[in-house]
């Protein structure tokens, strides 16, 4: 289902990470990490103080990178983690791919994380209490080595806790009356403004912005992922590559930032609904925005 995106970004990814302090931008009250992506490997803070905490992250990898945090619940190994991750991305047993996806969200909080281009830097801020949490390149599930390959973040009581970026919009993911997910979001929103990302719906969940041609409608968008999900075809929608924020889980929220092009975006997910087994964006999660 979400071959098209998974395809059009890394597949070896490098994070070089570190702390420094932003002065004069909307996230100078958060703890800061500078993350660049390249294609060598990837390293990332072995630590970090408990608060706000806004990765700020860009690639020069021309296939861009897909970056997520996550925390493990009491007594789920990281081992664990990657197997219910592989068994539920592996798209030839789509029932045993939804056992895993349900499995997983009962084991880990996902904190979001950032879909970036070598051309879109994202700043991505999320609440990181104490604990254990890992980051992870979901482009590399399913491939070897990737245990190897994620990386452990030990966040630390702090005596002062910073606080997250004001936002500009609100896009909420919401359970809707029948049961499906959808999005609440504006009309417009402004290039290189802040945006909070809401989880109100019953499971993890992306928000992904793609350009789109002026004039494509809603409709046309739907008919696209429902003639996915059925094995059909319909016309491609999409201009561009994908950037936004990636799984994070129900009660969680994050602000996200990157300067986008003007124009018009669908803002869509490629998950599943571990409900259904359809794809959320055929069900009608997926709205119409212009960028100024």
């Amino acid at each position: 289902m979400r071959t098209r995106v998974i395809t059009a970004l890394a597949l070896a990814l490098t994070f070089t990470a570190s702390a420094s302090v932003a002065h004069a931008d909307p996230e100078a009250a958060a703890n800061i990490v500078d993350v660049v992506v390249e294609t060598s490997g990837f390293t990332a803070p072995a630590s970090m103080p408990a608060g706000a905490t806004t990765f700020r992250i860009q690639s020069p990898d021309p296939e861009g990178a897909y970056l997520g945090v996550l925390r493990a619940g009491p007594g789920v190994s990281l081992q664990q983690v990657i197997a219910d991750l592989e068994r539920a991305y592996d798209r030839a047993n789509p029932e045993d791919a939804l056992a895993a996806a349900r499995k997983l969200a009962r084991e880990v909080v996902m904190h979001g994380g950032a879909a970036v281009l070598p051309s879109t830097p994202v700043s991505y801020t999320t609440e990181l209490t104490a604990g254990t949490y890992h980051l992870i390149d979901f482009k590399e599930v399913g491939r070897p080595g990737l245990a190897e390959k994620v990386r452990t973040l030990r966040v630390r009581p702090a005596p002062w806790r910073p606080s997250p970026p004001a936002a500009a919009a609100q896009i909420t993911q919401y359970r809707a009356p029948d049961g499906t997910s959808r999005f609440e979001a504006p009309a417009t929103i402004r290039s290189g403004r802040p945006v909070r990302v809401l989880n109100r719906s019953r499971q993890f969940n992306e928000a992904i912005l793609m350009p789109v041609r002026p004039g494509t409608t809603r409709e046309q968008v739907g008919a696209y992922f429902t003639a996915m999900d059925e094995g059909g075809q319909a016309p491609y929608p999409f201009t561009g590559r994908p950037v936004g924020l990636v799984p994070m889980s129900p009660g969680q929220s994050a602000v996200v930032r990157a300067d986008l092009s003007p124009g018009t975006y669908a803002l869509v997910t490629w998950l599943p609904d571990y409900r259904t087994g359809r794809g959320h964006a055929a069900q009608g999660m997926h709205e119409i925005l212009t960028v100024e």
